[in-house]
C-alpha cells in the first residue's frame, strides 16, 4: 500500500496534481481558470457527488501512501468533507449546491496541501531500523536539514 521508491512518491505527486487540475481548472475566465469537472458534474444531480467523494478519496488514499503527516491528514479530510458535504446537499437546497460546488475548490485546496507535504518531506529508500541501527539515522536528519525546504524524514521500506 505505501510507496516503496521516490519515482513511487514522485508518480503520487503527479497523480495528485492531475486531479487538482482536472476537479478544478479546467475552464478559464480571463486569467483566471475557476472551473473544473466538479464544478461541471455538479449540476447533474447525483453524478457530481459520485464524482466529488471518489477524487476525494483518491486524494486521501495516495496522500496515505507518502505517508502525509497527521496535521496534514486532518486539514486535507476537513477540506474534502466540505467539499463532498455541499455536494450531498442537493436534495435539500435545489441548485445552491451546485452553486457553491462550483465555485468552491476543494480537491484543488487539498491536492495543494498533499503535494507540498510531499514537497517537504525528505524520502529515503532504507528502512528506519536499518538506518538507526547503523547510526546512519543522524547522518539522514543532517541531510535533511541540510536540504532547502525539507522538514520531514521518511523511511519508505520496512
Amino acid at each position: 500500500m505505501f510507496v516503496r521508491t521516490t519515482y513511487d512518491v514522485q508518480r503520487v505527486y503527479d497523480s495528485v496534481g492531475t486531479i487538482k487540475r482536472l476537479s478544478d481548472r479546467i475552464i478559464g475566465i480571463g486569467p483566471i481558470n475557476i472551473i473544473g469537472l466538479d464544478g461541471i458534474l455538479a449540476w447533474v444531480p447525483g453524478v457530481g457527488t459520485v464524482y466529488s467523494i471518489g477524487a476525494s478519496l483518491f486524494i486521501m488514499a495516495n496522500g496515505i501512501r507518502v505517508r502525509m503527516s497527521p496535521i496534514t491528514f486532518v486539514q486535507t479530510s476537513i477540506i474534502l468533507l466540505i467539499d463532498s458535504g455541499v455536494s450531498g446537499l442537493e436534495s435539500f437546497i435545489p441548485f445552491l449546491p451546485a452553486i457553491t460546488d462550483t465555485l468552491f475548490q476543494g480537491h484543488l485546496y487539498a491536492s495543494h496541501i498533499v503535494q507540498k507535504e510531499i514537497e517537504k518531506t525528505l524520502y529515503l529508500e532504507e528502512s528506519a531500523r536499518a538506518a538507526h541501527s547503523s547510526e546512519r539515522h543522524h547522518d539522514n536528519l543532517a541531510l535533511m536539514k541540510a536540504t532547502k525546504g525539507k522538514k520531514r524524514l521518511v523511511y519508505l521500506l520496512p
